[in-house]
């Protein structure tokens, strides 16, 4: 059967392109032994710098069309390729256990930043805070005092900050109040809705001397309370982190007697292996 030229040259992008079926090709191919015309603008067409004297729009700018495509398709099996290529060596590096070294290294560089003068408590607690301490895993700071006040003689602070992979919050406040101002915080903070914590991270209670006034706890993201102590005194904590751990020695940050009885947050604690089961 013989096919029209305007047929043929309409095809005659996907026949240079290799992208018609077998029929499809061996038709044309016998066209073109027939006809000088057609053969001449598939030879144009192949040429390395083609000055087509055939100039149909619908077939030239398909033609573009699927040199764009292909150019598409190398850059994409191009990042593909390269893909593969980093998951099978970071594959290889955690058979050997250097991903894990590669990791702790990178940790290492992370600076722990602590600061003791309370005249900054501003920049690190409440709304008004420091953009980087002002969402602290979403845990809630109203146990700790709004700001440093005349009624309230801080008699120790500090506040420490790490981030290797993920923001960790150490803070402690110690204040002792003149008598009016301390009946007036007892007051807000045993009215302030505590949450449990026994049980979490191995928590047992406060060491004696140390009464819970309030206490907002979390199973992934920590602690933060408040404990009467001495007459008149209050110490303020948080401890807020992520992943089951603290990924710093917390315990050389902060006096013993101000953490829970039984709190083991370092890496390795029996809690954190307990809830990675559950999931």
């Amino acid at each position: 059967m013989k096919i029209d030229c305007d047929i043929i040259r309409d095809l005659l992008p996907l026949y240079v392109e290799g992208l018609v079926s077998e029929k499809s090709r061996a038709a044309i191919e016998e066209h073109l032994t027939e006809c000088g015309e057609c053969g001449k603008v598939c030879r144009e067409m192949t040429e390395p710098e083609p000055q087509l004297s055939y100039n149909r729009e619908p077939a030239e700018s398909f033609r573009n069309y699927v040199k764009k495509g292909k150019r598409k398709l190398r850059i994409k099996t191009a990042a593909i390729t390269a893909c593969i290529v980093l998951v099978v060596v970071l594959i290889r590096l955690v058979m050997v256990g250097g991903l894990v070294a590669f990791l702790a290294l990178d940790s290492e560089k992370a600076e722990i930043f602590e600061d003791m003068d309370v005249s900054h408590y501003g920049r690190y607690m409440g709304g008004d805070a420091e953009e980087e301490y002002r969402n602290k895993w979403g845990m809630k700071e109203e146990i700790f005092p709004r700001e440093i006040t005349e009624e309230m003689q801080v008699k120790d602070y500090k506040m420490v900050y790490y981030n290797p992979w993920d923001a960790q919050y150490l803070s402690y406040l110690a204040v002792e109040y003149d008598e009016g101002a301390y009946e007036e915080e007892v007051k807000r903070l045993k009215n302030y809705a505590s949450t449990e914590y026994l049980g979490y991270y191995g928590a047992e209670g406060f060491a004696e001397g140390y009464s819970p006034l309030a206490v907002e706890a979390d199973p992934y993201y920590g602690f933060v309370y408040a404990l009467e102590t001495r007459e008149r005194q209050i110490v303020y904590v948080e401890l807020i982190f992520c992943n089951y751990f603290f990924d710093l020695d917390y315990r050389e940050m902060i006096p013993t007697e101000y953490l829970p009885v039984g709190f083991d947050a370092n890496k390795d604690n029996a809690y954190r292996k307990q809830m990675l089961k559950r999931k």
